[in-house]
């Protein structure tokens, strides 16, 4: 089963045992609508606990998580640095899009076939989504998420095939 890191615990909030926890999702209304098993998942142990949202609420970046049996503040910091998962859904997605986490690891290939190396992250600016890639010898390069640059994009073969232009390297 594929996971997908819809946010990071950070803190307890309030009396009743809710988490405050850092928003890492595009659509944290349909993630954590109550109801929905969420995982809090231990990197330390890579433990993963199935949890059911009672309700939530968004505060910019913030989301405030209400989780059944976790009722106290001293229940709720037992979390503090746990990241919550949901089960990834490629149903999810629209055509041409795609999990950032599928991205992190593809080749880089430019017209000409050559590989120029790995996506290491993927990065939010505000203009658009950058592909941030590290080079077998030489200083990362950055790719634009964008039609203009990226011409096909194999998740199945770890693959993404790119136009290169004068000053992207």
């Amino acid at each position: 089963m594929a996971y997908l890191k819809i946010g990071k615990i950070i803190d307890s909030h309030g009396l009743d045992g809710t988490l405050k926890v850092f928003n890492t999702t595009d659509s944290p209304k349909k993630r954590y609508a109550k109801g929905n098993k969420v995982y809090l998942y231990n990197e330390t142990t890579d433990e993963r606990i199935e949890m059911t949202v009672e309700c939530f609420r968004l505060s910019g970046q913030i989301v405030f998580v209400k989780l059944e049996g976790i009722n106290n503040p001293e229940d709720a910091k037992v979390f503090k640095g746990f990241d919550i998962h949901t089960i990834k859904d490629r149903n999810d997605l629209q055509v041409g899009y795609y999990f950032y986490d599928d991205l992190v690891d593809c080749t880089i290939i430019d017209q000409t076939k050559n590989e120029l190396g790995k996506v290491i992250k993927v990065e939010e600016f505000p203009a658009q989504i950058t592909l941030r890639v590290k080079r077998q010898n030489g200083k990362d390069f950055f790719v634009p998420f964008v039609k203009q640059f990226i011409k096909k994009v194999d998740i199945e073969n770890k693959k993404i095939y790119i136009e290169v232009i004068e000053g992207m390297l």
